[in-house]
């Protein structure tokens, strides 16, 4: 499980920090790994609207969103944003990150694209303001939920707070930190309960995100799915995404992991390789499977189109035994 933080705020030790250093803290109590992107203090360029997204589901636009956010975001299995309130609305800096997800928009609507986490990827908000205003929190609530619905993930709650002046009002409150460890507690605990299945391969660039992608799209709500390689690659196969965009699945920006690295950070309880001969570590319980897949080049169209379907089938029947 992967959490991300999004730090909207420019202040380096302020109200939303605490409240989303205190979110991930409980985060990863609950066995999740997780990141923080200070949005203030990374390269992203505002959308130029330059429509590439609109028709070719890509964003020409290089900088940190491009290489390192869209990724992460493309990953994790639950966002929370964490802003103060700046004329009834988040921070100028985390709204041009969430513009540029525009790009998944477009994913999903113009190319019916589907991210494979769609059933339980989750938003949430963490938001303070200075006044008592009504209505101090709608508009980003409804930025927050359009933010959620281009990423395929439910805006699954949030937790608001009024008349928060001082840089030391959050950590003073006396029900914060209590109200936090309370949402991540039900935001964590359906995700943690599932079992958890790590997919091995060579270079992690096909066949394992093709196999954690389909569990994810096909059963994500029982199962935790992830894959890793041995000797990963820089980048997924463009034939591996092609071949899950045939079928609807949207694996674009996701990035090859390192075996070792997904076998510590993730703690499978059931490992399957994809390939035979594989120098495979050691795993935390039990021994690794091995699923017996056509021997064709996933970096060549027909042979990633006839390696998914083969991979689908093995994942369905899997399904079953759960």
């Amino acid at each position: 499980m992967l959490v991300v933080g999004l730090q909207g705020s420019p202040r380096r030790k302020g109200n939303s920090r605490f409240l989303l250093d205190t979110f991930l803290d409980a985060a990863g109590a609950h066995g999740a790994e997780t990141a923080f992107v200070d949005v203030d203090r990374r390269d992203i360029v505002p959308c130029k609207e330059y429509t590439v997204c609109e028709t070719r589901g890509t964003c020409p636009i290089e900088d940190d969103v491009l290489h390192e956010i869209y990724p992460l975001l493309r990953r994790a299995d639950v966002i929370v944003a964490a802003t103060p309130v700046f004329f009834y609305n988040m921070t100028a800096q985390l709204k041009a990150l969430i513009d540029r997800c525009q790009l998944f928009w477009a994913r999903k609507y113009r190319l019916r694209l589907r991210d494979p986490r769609h059933r339980t990827k989750k938003v949430f908000l963490l938001s303070m303001a200075a006044t008592r205003g009504k209505n101090l929190f709608d508009a980003i609530h409804l930025t927050m939920d359009y933010f959620a619905d281009a990423l395929d993930a439910d805006y699954a709650g949030h937790l608001t707070y009024r008349n928060i002046e001082g840089p030391k009002d959050m950590a003073r409150h006396p029900d914060a930190v209590a109200d936090v460890e309370r949402a991540v507690a039900e935001l964590m605990t359906p995700l943690a309960d599932r079992q958890r299945v790590l997919f091995a391969g060579r270079h992690d660039a096909g066949r394992g995100p093709m196999a954690a992608a389909l569990v994810r799209a096909l059963g994500g709500d029982r199962l935790a799915a992830a894959s890793g390689g041995v000797a990963p690659a820089a980048e997924l196969h463009p034939a591996a995404i092609g071949a899950l965009g045939e079928m609807g699945w949207d694996i674009a920006y996701e990035k090859p992991g390192a075996l070792a690295e997904r076998i510590e950070g993730f703690r499978p309880e059931v490992g399957i390789a994809l390939e035979a001969g594989l120098d495979l570590p050691k795993l935390p319980t039990g021994s690794w499977l091995v699923w017996d897949l056509p021997s064709v080049p996933v970096d060549d169209p027909a042979g990633a189109q006839e390696l998914a379907a083969a991979v689908a089938e093995k994942v369905k029947n899997l399904l079953t035994q759960v």
